[in-house]
Order: C-alpha cells, then structure tokens, then sequence
C-alpha cells in the first residue's frame, strides 16, 4: 500500500440508459486510527452493496450477532440495509486500518450476491495479488493520475469485478498467480530502477519471453511490460511530487531509458506530461 495515496472517488451518472443493471456509486482507499468508525448496515440512508477489504492494521464485522476480525487480507461483502455492522475497534488506539472500499447497486448484483454469502458467507479471505483487489487498485493509481471513466464504464467495472470475486473463490489456486509470475513480480518490484528487458526476465525465469508474457497476461489481465511500467510510474509520480529531481533524473531513477521515452510513457497514462503534473500537483515546483 506504500505506493497508494488514500482517497475516495464518487460516480454521477454517465449515460443515459434508466435502470442500469450494475452501477458504481463510489470507492476509494481509507485509514481509520483513534476515531468513531461505526456503521450499522440497518440505518444506512441507501440501498446497495458494500465490499471492504483490509490492506492493513484490522477492523470489525458482525453480522447477525456473529463478530469477526477483519486483518490484513479479510474483506466483506454486504447489503445495504442488512442486520450487520463493521467498525474500528476502540481497545487499541495504535490500531491503524487501512481498506479498500467499494460501493455499488443495480438488480444484476443480486444473483452475484447470493451466490457468494451462501457458499462463502459475508467475511473472506482475498490475496492482495488477486484479480478483484488490483481492479481497484489500479483504477484508484490511473483515477489520481487524471483517468476518466467513459459513460457505463462504472457498471462495466462492477460486473468484472463480481465475476472475479466469484471466481476467485470459487478456485482461489487457479487465480494465485503461479510461482514464475510472483517472482517475476517480485523481481520488478525490486529492480525496476534498473533497464532490463522482458526477454531478459523471462530468462532469468527459465521461460521464453513468448509463453511467460503469455502466462503473466493470463494470471494478471496486463501485459509484463504494462505491470513494470506501472510499478515505475509509480514510484516516478512520488519523485515528482516529492523531490527537486529534473524529469531526465526522475526517469533515470525508475529505469527509463531516457528523459523523452519517459515522458511520452507517462503522458499517455496521466494526460500530463511530467512537469505539468509537479506544476498541478507538487509542492517542490518545476525544474
């Protein structure tokens, strides 16, 4: 979560089409520590569903009398009314939780719904890997770097994110990624301030760069070089809201090959170039 700002995101209608089947009301990242955080799900003043899932630190769910914890990798799901409640417990005041939130409605969740609370309950455990904890999480990266949804992009965004939860648990082996994607994962985490190519990962891996770009496109829905740029952009957004480094030394620092290639990278994922976005959003100024 180092490389995630918190904030919330809400939705107004985008199209024109009455009674969407799947809408997305709004999500975001959150922290609650030392704070009154308490809902209860039957005196909500709207109607829907709600998925919570713990990055960090813990919370609370009990829902018809039964409490759990909710720790790193816990979620749950619920409707919206519903006898249920979650909240920050008030026994630990270094308790720091840190979740994603999503907020959505629409008659096609329901079958979604039901299915997942009859065979897995309301409370489950997602890996931070798993398809429908990073939908989110990089709808949150690309929605802070100026990304705008499209009209039922929303809903559209809601239905995948069902239809991988479902799937997940349903076979959560079939959706953790296989050992050469999470060390390839690993490896760009690690190194991505240095150059290296696809080709060169995948041998270091013991794989073609054919069938580990396959395997990696399969298990994680982006391409290898996708996730490592990303992971660069990453770290370059903090660089450049947080440093006076110029952009050629920024994009040096992340493992682009030049000042220009960085910039045209950057440009098609935020709408800015690198300077306009320290100008919009930094503190350090231009350089």
């Amino acid at each position: 979560m180092t490389q995630n700002k918190f904030g919330s995101f809400g939705f107004l209608p985008s199209g024109t089409m009455e009674d969407e089947p799947l809408i997305l009301l709004d999500f975001g990242l959150e922290v609650r520590q030392k704070e009154n955080y308490d809902f209860n799900n039957a005196d909500r003043d709207y109607s829907g569903y709600l998925f919570q899932y713990t990055l960090k630190g813990h919370g609370s769910f009990i829902w018809e009398g039964r409490p759990e914890s909710l720790g790193a990798g816990k979620a749950f799901l619920s409707s919206v009314p519903e006898n249920s409640r979650y909240f920050l417990p008030q026994d630990e005041p270094d308790n720091r939780w840190e979740y994603l939130y999503v907020h959505f409605q629409g008659d096609a969740a329901l079958p979604f719904f039901r299915k997942i609370r009859s065979s897995f309950g309301p409370c489950f455990t997602l890996s931070p890997d798993s398809f429908p904890v990073l939908l989110w999480l990089n709808l949150h990266r690309e929605l802070q770097e100026g990304r705008q949804l499209k009209s039922y992009e929303g809903g559209e965004l809601v239905y995948r994110f069902l239809s991988g939860l479902l799937r997940t648990l349903e076979s959560p082996s079939l959706f953790a990624p296989s050992a050469p994607v999470a060390e390839g994962i690993r490896y760009m985490k690690e190194h991505f301030s240095n150059r290296f190519s696809m080709e060169e990962l995948a041998s270091r891996l013991g794989l073609s760069s054919a069938y580990f770009t396959r395997l990696f496109t399969r298990e994680t829905g982006q391409t290898p070089l996708a996730c490592l740029n990303n992971i660069r952009l990453s770290h370059a957004v903090f660089l450049l809201l947080n440093t006076t480094l110029s952009i050629n030394e920024t994009a040096l620092a992340c493992g682009f090959s030049c000042g220009n290639y960085f910039c045209r990278v950057f440009r098609k994922a935020s709408g800015f170039s690198p300077a306009e976005y320290r100008r919009r959003y930094g503190r350090q100024g231009a350089m």
